[in-house]
């Protein structure tokens, strides 16, 4: 896989850095946690393509970006399910993190099936329960839109492998982007 396989991580990597840190400063972690997983899972494809190490690194990258996607996606829909107190936060990730680990290595056939339901359940009850905001749409659109991109995109027998990589990572980093965006307005809303 050539260098520019590097690219549309790197969309990841930024958009995880600046929607981290923005919703850290405001409070957020749980949702800030998230971005994290996703952005150290998509850097490690930077390295990976970037480096030219894509078959020196190939297993590392496939099982972050699916041990932390996992995460990261259950790590957002309890920041909005729970909207947990901070004194919890390193209980709950440690958590997350835990259940995530034996998933993936006890039962790698739910890995798929658990981020999926977690991007479900999150879509119903951003629908069913949104946010005191204008932009509280955003967080149903960045699931919607995460869960078209990875049932419909991230494999697309339609479309070039290339062309099919690229366009599941911008739209990664665009649901992921809606999603800070919405889980920032929402929480203001509620103070």
């Amino acid at each position: 896989m050539p260098a520019h396989y590097a690219l549309s991580d790197a969309a990841i990597v930024l958009v995880t850095i600046f929607a981290g840190n923005a919703l850290w400063r405001n409070g957020r972690h749980l949702p800030a946690f998230a971005m994290a997983c996703f952005g150290v899972a998509a850097f490690i494809g930077v390295v990976r393509f970037g480096a030219g190490l894509q078959d020196a690194l190939a297993a590392l990258h496939a099982g972050t970006s699916q041990l932390l996607g996992l995460a990261g996606a259950v790590a957002i829909l309890s920041s909005y399910l729970f909207r947990p107190a901070d004194r919890h936060i390193i209980s709950i990730i440690a958590l997350i993190l835990c259940a995530a680990t034996a998933i993936f290595l006890l039962a790698q056939p739910l890995l798929g099936p658990v981020f999926l339901l977690a991007l479900v359940i999150m879509l119903f009850a951003s629908v069913a329960r949104p946010g005191p905001l204008a932009r509280s749409w955003l967080i149903p659109a960045g699931c919607a839109l995460m869960l078209a991109d990875t049932l419909f995109i991230r494999r697309a027998a339609w479309l070039d492998e290339a062309v099919a990589w690229h366009v599941y990572h911008v739209l990664i980093a665009l649901a992921l982007a809606a999603l800070a965006k919405g889980l920032m307005s929402t929480e203001r809303g509620a103070h």
